[in-house]
């Protein structure tokens, strides 16, 4: 009864309000509309949850009991046919393994920097970064301590800077006359009589002393001669003469107050961390860091990049004349030890393209990212190594940088070749205030704060004639146990890979006015076409565009079918006729990527955001100017999308699968690829805790159904059944020496593998079959059965040479042409892979047979007088 009384009072209020007031009674009325429609427009965006991440910290570090700091050097492990022995009055360490294989912590005959075991760079709030080592900022000081734990040792280390430096934290800018004369020139001059202080020392002392400080002509007193700071070593003489003399913090304070300047005492920076050095049962050395473990004693700083193990494996010119870095830019490079080039930069990327939010306003340096972890070195001829290591970043990735610094006889250079990771355990940006294409030069900076990880990175050892090949092998065996995948090898039947463009949506115009159409390059049934067309060959098939509005359609939320392709009874049909030809079906999805509005997406709240806390809107770059550049031609743009924010595709997913848990197989065009973080303000996700979002999203993809997944990073080949898209370049940078398939090495027998799209390459259709003869790796095609003219003046025109019926003849020369090849080798496992001259290079199978490849476009004459014919291959025997 009382709630029905209100109702009525409620009512009663609205009328007379309504009788009484008309323009208020058309305004509330609208607004009521208003907030209606609001409220059912918002409902798809409110059903899409939002899920609660956090990241999991790192390992508190491990309990041990102490070394005393003047043992010497120390034995501390043993494990795995390896030892492991620390220096403890220098915080240096050695490892040999079973072979006698020694590799040092440090390089022999540097200074302070080639002592260290890290090197930490800090940010303060001033906007500059400062970078201090272990030696000169810890062992310098003895400010660090040793604790024995299981199979290794931790260190805690202190980096501070000693005492300060600073002249006027300790010398006064104005003095009077008596103190001059007879604290600093009277003390000194007592010094010296007493014999206390040698009389070179007390006169250079004093004659310091004159030239800092001169007599004031308008007041009694002396002041400093110096506009700012005097000189370094005028500073160090005189912060002595005060502790010789007796010039006291209180007297440097009462001269302030006499003579009005104020003293400013700085809160110098200091940190707290902790390392440990252990060794596993395979005798590999493995270093870690929690990051939750960093103690900064002065708010004003945060560490930023810490450095490990900056002089592991580091040899100069005159150890090794001969010796290569490996990187796995690309597929793998390899780079000649002393080679530096004095108008190249160092060598310094980031792993995972983990600063992918800072830059990617503009089109891509390099042409190839880095995709593996791993970093590693061979000594000595590449016939006749003397010793080799291969560095595996376990934990932490994500935020990882791979350094290379080459010697050479050039005064300018390193004296040491070496490669080491760094981290970025705060990210930050300086951000252009208005925009990131203003030629105005003011920034701020945004600093993302420290991130709490663990960092581990391993090393793994290998003795004489060790090759790149055992290093790939090396981490194959790493992935197949971390990762839970066996190694499986099949007898090398060919293979096609055909990935098919069916639903888009391209940009039209009616009467003058443009809209986005619904257009179907390749329907269902023409899909059933072209499989028909290419009955009896052993091809894969992606159908790109089949899911909510299109290849560049609507948020995933579900898994509606693009109705331009066709039915659901087409699309069952299909799926059908793919079976009984024993056809894998992938439909192509790519969860994280937004094109258009609707269907529960709206940006500004679920979209990531940049360093600027922009919406990231990504679309084709203008390759003139290299930026991004949405407009297309006539008054259109280029299509454009966003990225879904980490804490949403749990969400989506789940809607996704809902509705597309019959389908047996999906290719995923995103997450298997991507560095995931987002930067909005306040509410940072950090690329780690992104990558856990991406791992268990993978997981339930391809939970009973098999996947395809699109350039993936080398830890999520294990949810997949094929990788695509993988290339055979590296980024060429002007101090490497030769491009290597490392990552096609590691992944043989873990995942199959295709090459980059043959019909829409500048290369001809002979690299690839060489990459199937190489590698194994499957030749990949870009089609649609339609006239790609419609595509001319879209986003699409890239698509120019797409058209099935004209490739028909070409895509059955090529699969041929490795259905040859790959019968006369047998099998897909590979048992060694050398490079015998520039672009030439022999794979040996397990059958013995040996293909020898030339991607060059002329002939090759080896040694032994075999000509390989340009863009050709033998096919041998092995020896």
């Amino acid at each position: 009864m009382a709630n029905s009384a209100k109702l009525q009072n409620l009512k009663s209020v609205l009328k007379k309000f309504y009788d009484g007031h008309t323009i208020g009674k058309i305004a509330l009325t609208i607004l009521a509309a208003a907030l209606l429609v609001y409220v059912i427009v918002s409902i798809p965006v409110w059903s899409i949850k939002a899920e609660s991440l956090a990241s999991s910290g790192s390992r508190q570090p491990a309990a041990g009991s102490e070394i005393s700091l003047d043992s010497g050097k120390v034995q501390v492990a043993e494990n795995g046919g390896s030892t492991l022995t620390v220096n403890t009055e220098d915080m240096t360490f050695e490892v040999v393994d079973e072979a006698g294989t020694k590799f040092r912590s440090y390089a022999a005959g540097g200074g302070p920097a080639e002592m260290a075991l890290l090197s930490l760079a800090y940010l303060g709030e001033d906007n500059n970064l400062y970078e201090w080592n272990s030696y000169a900022n810890s062992v310098a000081f003895s400010s660090y301590s040793m604790q024995q734990i299981e199979n290794g040792v931790r260190i805690d280390i202190n980096l501070n800077e000693g005492e300060s430096n600073r002249f006027y934290e300790y010398l006064p800018k104005k003095t009077g006359v008596d103190t001059y004369e007879n604290v600093f020139v009277g003390g000194l001059n007592r010094l010296m009589e007493e014999g206390s202080l040698d009389e070179a020392t007390g006169n250079r002392y004093l004659n310091t002393l004159s030239l800092v400080y001169k007599r004031s002509l308008t007041e009694e007193c002396y002041s400093v001669t110096y506009n700012g700071t005097p000189p370094t070593s005028a500073t160090t003489q005189l912060i002595e003469v005060t502790r010789l003399v007796g010039y006291t913090t209180e007297m440097l304070m009462e001269d302030g107050e006499k003579y009005g300047f104020s003293v400013d005492f700085t809160e110098p920076a200091q940190f707290d961390l902790s390392v440990e050095l252990t060794l596993d049962e395979e005798g590999s050395l493995r270093v870690h860091v929690p990051t939750g473990s960093i103690v900064s004693y002065n708010d004003y700083y945060t560490p930023q990049n810490l450095t490990l193990l900056p002089n592991f494996g580091a040899a100069t010119a005159d150890q090794y004349e001969e010796g290569k870095i490996l990187l796995p830019d690309g597929s793998g490079a390899l780079v000649n030890f002393n080679s530096y080039i004095a108008n190249v930069t160092d060598y310094k990327r980031p792993v995972y393209d983990n600063d992918f939010f800072s830059d990617y306003y503009y089109m891509p340096e390099y042409a190839e990212e880095l995709t593996m972890p791993v970093f590693g070195a061979l000594y000595g001829p590449a016939d006749k190594t003397e010793k080799g290591f291969l560095g595996i970043i376990e934990e932490g990735a994500r935020t990882a940088l791979l350094n290379v610094k080459l010697a050479s006889e050039k005064a300018d250079s390193s004296n040491y070749n070496k490669v080491y990771p760094s981290f970025d355990i705060a990210q930050y940006k300086r951000v252009k205030i208005n925009g990131e294409y203003s030629t105005d030069s003011g920034t701020y900076l945004i600093n993302a704060g420290m991130q709490d990880m663990d960092l581990t990175v391993s090393y793994h050892l290998y003795d004489r004639n060790a090759t790149y090949f055992d290093l790939a092998k090396g981490y194959q065996a790493y992935l197949a146990k971390t990762e839970g995948i066996s190694p499986s090898y099949d007898e090398g039947d060919a293979g096609l890979y055909l990935e098919v463009v069916g639903g888009v949506n391209i940009a039209s115009r009616f009467v003058g006015i443009p809209y986005s159409r619904a257009y179907s390059m390749t329907s269902y049934e023409e899909l059933q076409e072209i499989m028909n067309a290419l009955d009896g060959m052993n091809i894969r098939v992606q159908y790109d565009g089949a899911f909510n509005g299109g290849w560049n359609g609507k948020i995933g939320r579900g898994a509606k079918l693009a109705g331009q392709n066709g039915s659901k009874s087409d699309l069952q049909e299909t799926l059908t006729l793919a079976e009984s030809k024993g056809v894998p079906l992938y439909l192509q999805t790519a969860l994280s990527r937004v094109w258009e509005g609707g269907n529960g997406f709206r940006a500004s709240r679920q979209a990531i955001r940049d360093y600027a806390n922009e919406e990231v809107l990504l679309s084709r770059y203008q390759p003139v100017l290299g930026i991004l550049n949405r407009s297309l031609s006539d008054g259109m743009n280029h299509d454009a999308y966003y990225l879904l924010s980490p804490k949403y595709l749990s969400a989506v997913t789940d809607s996704f699968l809902k509705e597309a848990g019959d389908y047996p197989a999906l290719a995923i065009e995103d997450l298997a690829g991507m560095y995931y973080a987002d930067y909005r303000y306040e509410e940072y996700i950090n690329g780690e805790t992104g990558n856990q979002v991406l791992e268990e999203n993978l997981a339930k993809l391809a939970s009973g159904r098999d996947l395809a997944l699109a350039n993936p990073h080398i830890d999520k080949i294990g949810y997949g059944s094929v990788a695509t898209d993988i290339s055979r370049e590296s980024s060429d940078y002007a101090t490497f020496d030769t491009t290597i398939p490392f990552r096609q090495l590691v992944m043989n027998g873990l995942v199959d593998y295709t090459t980059e799209n043959v019909n829409l390459s500048s290369k001809n259709a002979a690299y690839f079959v060489l990459q199937a003869a190489e590698l194994g790796a499957m030749p990949k095609f870009l089609l649609t059965y339609k006239n790609v003219d419609v595509l001319k003046d879209t986003d699409y025109n890239y698509l120019f040479s797409a058209q099935f019926e004209l490739l028909e003849d070409t895509v059955r020369s090529v699969y041929e042409e490795c259905a040859s090849i790959r019968d006369q080798i047998g099998t897909s496992e590979i048992t060694g892979h050398e490079v015998l001259a520039d672009g030439v290079c022999r794979t040996t199978y397990a059958t013995g047979v040996q293909a020898t490849v030339n991607y060059n476009l002329y002939d090759v004459t080896l040694p032994d007088d075999t000509v390989v014919p340009a863009e050709g291959y033998l096919i041998e025997e092995g020896n």
